[in-house]
Parts: C-alpha cells; structure tokens; sequence
C-alpha cells in the first residue's frame, strides 16, 4: 500500500472511551507535489447497498547474512511478526498472512503493467536478456522468480531483510539478506536493478539512487515501481473521511520513524539528480473499489480493492503503536473503518502508480 499523506489528527473512534491519545511529535510530513488528475469516469450504475462484496477483502550475506537462529527469531508484536535481522528497520509485518498478500499484489502489479514484469528494456518479455538482475526489496522473492523463469540465461539476486523466499527457485535466481541502505558489497555490477514498492522503506532516495547507479553496467538500467497517495477528482474523498485518516497516520508514522513516504511525483527529478540518462515513466491507477466505468480499470479496482483491505491493519499496527502512541484497539478501529471506505463506491479514491526507468550513461 504503499503505496502517503500529510500528518492528520487521530480519527473518532465509535466511542468516546476509544479515541486515541495525541500523537507523538513528530516533524510535519512534507505535501507530496500535486498530479495531473486523471478524470476517471465513475460508473453511474452504483448498487443499492454501496458496498463492494465484503468477501474480497477477508478472502485475500551482510552482507548477505546467512540464515541463523537469530535472523528467524522474528519480533513478535500485536499478534504479527516483523523481521529481526536490522529490527525495526521495516514496519510492516512479515507473517504469513503478509507474504500471501504480497503475492497477491504480485498479480495485481502484472495486470497493471499489462502483463509484464518491468517496462525497461531488460525486461520485455521477449528480450534475450543475459546479463546480472537486482532485485531490491524482493519480499517473497515472486518478481525474481517470475523473471528468472521469463529470462533462463539471465542472473537474478533478490536481496531483503527477511528471509521469506522459497527454497526451491530456478537455478538462476537466488536469494540474500542485507540492507541496501549499507554499503553495497556485491562482486560485479549489475545490467538492470529493479525497485518495487520500498516508499516507506528508504530513508534517503537521492543517496539510494546514487548507489544505484555506482552498481549499474554503463548502459544498465534502473526500474522504480511505487503508489503515490491516493487522491480523488472529485469531492467524495474528503480528509476526514476514515481511509483518508489512515493514510495520513500511515505517513505520519512513517515520516516519525524516519523512513518518510516517497513523493512519486519527483522521480523524474530524483533519476536526473543522480545522473541517469533517457528517463521515461508509465503511469497507471489503482481505484479503491470497482467504481470507475472503464472495464479494465474495474478488473484492477478488484485487485486493488482485495489487496489494500488485507494490508491496512498491517500497514498502520506498527507505524501508529510504536511511533504515535497509539493502541491495538485504536488500529483495528480504524482498520475497520477504513475497510468499510475502501468498500464504498461512493468514494471515488485511487492509487497513481508510477513506474520510473532510466540508463546509466554509456
């Protein structure tokens, strides 16, 4: 969910006895950069009962440090698991309950990217591509999987905090923990390094794509795939509304803990910053819930729909209880409510979903 907003009073809860304590103080969260809007034409056709089927959401070494009793000994906090090796660097789980949702997220990244796994050149399904892959953040390890299989004669290394990823992959795919906010350490450079959900997980974007491109080939290239904030082009999203509270107390938490949200809408300059060369970008939109007319864009609202309902309560449990002063019953509250906005079609939010790619000069 990435997936952003500026810092927000605490929301009503149900009942008086409910509402949260002040949050922590914490510096403001900077205004992301404002979008073109993108008019998405909401489908006049809405159900009596406003709700999206409720079903969806329920149903859904170092430097590389080899895998010791330590690194599995995971946190365990509000009935959730975090990673343990760099505790407390990343601030949404990694249970089970997690990992099959970013799985699902997965699937929901390839219709938005019409079927393809990246748009830089590397990774166009009939590329002949050979060369050395990264794959930052890599969760699951399913992108790396995925474009090992799509790609037999390239080298994939998926590279993440927690050991989550399979034991059986394709030969040509493997796996290592680390932190990329350290010093790079590997052995040789790499043709395409691609970045897919980490806002929220990068301290400092100019200093990560610095790195980036110190580790790339000449000619080699970067991919960046993130959600930016949602937002509405029109009036049904307004800020006091729950879903757009938990977004803001998602940034909030996040913009706390040091880690603050990525404002999408600087890529480009962020890319220049660091050097890189023939940037291009491809936006896409992630609706709340099937309320836009357009077909394809109701196939990926289900998408979308299941997906940020399975990850709110994860998204804020850590960020809200151990930053803001939050509790448990005051997450899941909000969680609810915000699953009760993501269901209606009245509220006619979406996701902007950018995936930034550039080269490294020749």
């Amino acid at each position: 969910m990435t997936e952003e907003k500026a810092a927000s009073p605490a929301p009503e809860a149900a009942t008086k006895a409910q509402s949260p304590p002040p949050a922590a103080a914490s510096s403001p969260t900077p205004e992301p950069a404002q979008p073109e809007p993108a008019h998405i034409q909401a489908d006049d056709e809405v159900p009596d009962d406003t709700d999206v089927d409720s079903s969806w959401g329920e149903d859904a070494v170092s430097s590389t440090a080899s895998i010791s009793s330590s690194i599995l000994d995971y946190r365990k906090e509000n009935g959730r698991t975090y990673h343990a090796y760099r505790d407390g660097k990343y601030l949404i789980p990694n249970d089970e309950q997690e990992n099959e949702r970013l799985d699902f997220q997965h699937h929901l990244w390839y219709l938005t990217l019409d079927g393809r796994l990246g748009f830089a050149p590397p990774a166009h399904p009939e590329a002949k591509f050979a060369g050395r892959v990264l794959d930052v953040g890599t969760g699951t390890g399913i992108w790396a999987i995925d474009f090992g299989d799509e790609h037999p004669d390239a080298h994939v290394i998926g590279v993440d905090l927690s050991p989550i990823q399979p034991s059986f992959t394709p030969p040509n795919v493997h796996f290592q923990i680390d932190d990329l906010e350290d010093e790079w350490t590997f052995s040789q450079p790499f043709d395409y390094i691609h970045v897919r959900a980490m806002s929220g997980s990068i301290k400092n974007w100019s200093a990560f794509l610095e790195r980036c491109i110190e580790n790339l080939k000449p000619g080699g290239w970067l991919e960046v795939q993130e959600p930016g904030r949602p937002i509405a082009d029109d009036d049904t999203f307004p800020p006091d509304c729950a879903l757009a509270k938990a977004t803001a107390l998602f940034a909030e938490g996040l913009a706390a803990a040091g880690s603050p949200l990525l404002d999408v809408f600087t890529l480009k300059d962020l890319f220049n910053g660091a050097g890189f060369v023939s940037y291009d970008e491809k936006r896409a939109y992630w609706p709340s819930n099937p309320w836009p007319k357009d077909k394809k864009l109701k196939e990926i609202a289900m998408w979308s729909n299941t997906n940020l309902s399975a990850g709110v309560e994860g998204f804020l449990m850590a960020v809200a209880t151990r930053f803001l002063g939050w509790s448990l019953p005051e997450v899941t509250v909000l969680s609810a409510q915000a699953r009760a906005d993501l269901n209606d079609r009245r509220i006619h939010a979406y996701w902007p979903v950018i995936s930034a790619f550039a080269q490294k000069p020749e």
